[in-house]
């Protein structure tokens, strides 16, 4: 696998140098104090630490946006559907039969906010760290080989898949499958033929990664060599210390302010 292909982008900056156990230490941290956190302000805090290491890590603020388009409308039908469904609080606003309260309000921020966290740190270590080297460190943190190399491959091929839908799409299109003008219903309808063809070209896909794979002995019972290898520095010491010490900080308060 080359370093060019899935979500990660080249850089030279000191996150992009931490080895991948400390990123996926703190992407793992980070997701637990997500889960845990309850009160809004700490878990804005928690977005705002994920940006700034982002940024600071030197992704590419283009990036980091596309993250943000790919979660806006996610993180909308979660506030909207708790402010309506979710009884608590004055009421803000009627809408027929349903009434969004301030309490539901509320209740789905704080949802959006976790997953939002979330998203940003399961993305620092994908959008920083090769694909061969996120899976070399997570089988140096002791999950089997295979299990690493399908995490890798599905992270490798899921912008694969988005092209294949885009190429699709445009085919049809060019055919006179045309669907903008169609309301809601008749739209998804008229996907079936377009994921039909998508599941088609995924299996050929599948079939001759397989064969690709059987060809260069994936799966054989030897040890694996390395040509080169990951190494925790002292950089990723400090950085593995400041996030155990910056979770457990934040828990203590999260769990002294309930």
């Amino acid at each position: 696998m080359t370093t060019t292909v899935g979500p990660f982008s080249p850089g030279e900056s000191w996150l992009y140098r931490l080895d991948p156990r400390a990123k996926l230490w703190y992407a793992l941290l980070g997701i637990c104090l997500c889960l845990v956190a309850s009160r809004i302000e700490l878990l804005v805090g928690v977005v705002v630490a994920g940006q700034l290491v982002l940024v600071g890590g030197g992704v590419d603020v283009r990036r980091i946006a596309a993250l943000w388009g790919r979660l806006a409308l996610l993180l909308l039908i979660i506030v909207v559907g708790q402010s309506l469904f979710t009884p608590g609080g004055a009421t803000l606003v009627h809408i027929g039969p349903l009434a969004i309260t301030a309490g539901g309000m509320l209740t789905g921020l704080r949802i959006a906010l976790r997953v939002a966290g979330a998203a940003i740190m399961a993305a620092t270590p994908l959008l920083t760290t090769p694909i061969n080297l996120l899976v070399r460190g997570l089988e140096k943190v002791g999950l089997p080989y295979t299990w690493g190399m399908t995490v890798g491959l599905a992270l490798r091929y899921l912008e694969t898949l988005a092209g294949l839908y885009q190429s699709i799409g445009e085919a049809q299109q060019a055919r006179g499958w045309d669907v903008s003008s169609r309301n809601l219903v008749k739209r998804v309808r008229a996907a079936v033929p377009t994921l039909i063809a998508i599941i088609i070209a995924s299996l050929r896909l599948s079939d001759s990664l397989a064969l690709g794979m059987a060809a260069r002995g994936f799966g054989l019972k030897r040890a694996r060599t390395h040509r080169a290898d990951i190494a925790m520095r002292g950089a990723d010491w400090v950085a593995l210390v400041l996030t155990s010490a910056g979770f457990v900080v934040t828990l203590w308060l999260s769990l002294s302010l309930l």
